[in-house]
């Protein structure tokens, strides 16, 4: 695989995460994303990626726990995506977010 760029957003902060950070790597011409080892997933009904990218605009993705004690610890953003500015941590059930985390740099 070809890495172009990486980055490292913020801690997350929000009203259920605040640990851990989101590695943001331009790889093969798509943006993935990979959480820190300190991430820990909330305990609510249905935690998913969120991505928003530089004009506000909001994409939801991948659900963080699957069938078992599977994880989706690494995602990867649709073509569609251009750009990640932040990583939110979205309840899909109580459609709230639970944490977010910045880039200083956007992950293009």
């Amino acid at each position: 695989m070809d890495m172009m760029t990486s980055r490292i957003s913020g801690p997350f902060l929000g009203p259920e995460v605040n640990s851990g950070r989101v590695l943001g790597m331009r790889m093969d011409g798509g943006i993935e994303l990979a959480l820190s080892p300190d991430f820990v997933i909330p305990d609510a009904p249905a935690p998913h990626w969120q991505v928003v990218d530089t004009m506000g605009n909001a994409y939801l993705l991948q659900r963080l726990k699957v069938a078992g004690d599977r994880e989706n610890r690494t995602t990867t953003v649709p073509g569609y995506v251009k750009d990640v500015a932040k990583v939110r941590i979205w309840c899909a059930f109580a459609e709230v977010v639970l944490g977010e985390a910045s880039f200083d740099t956007t992950v293009m």
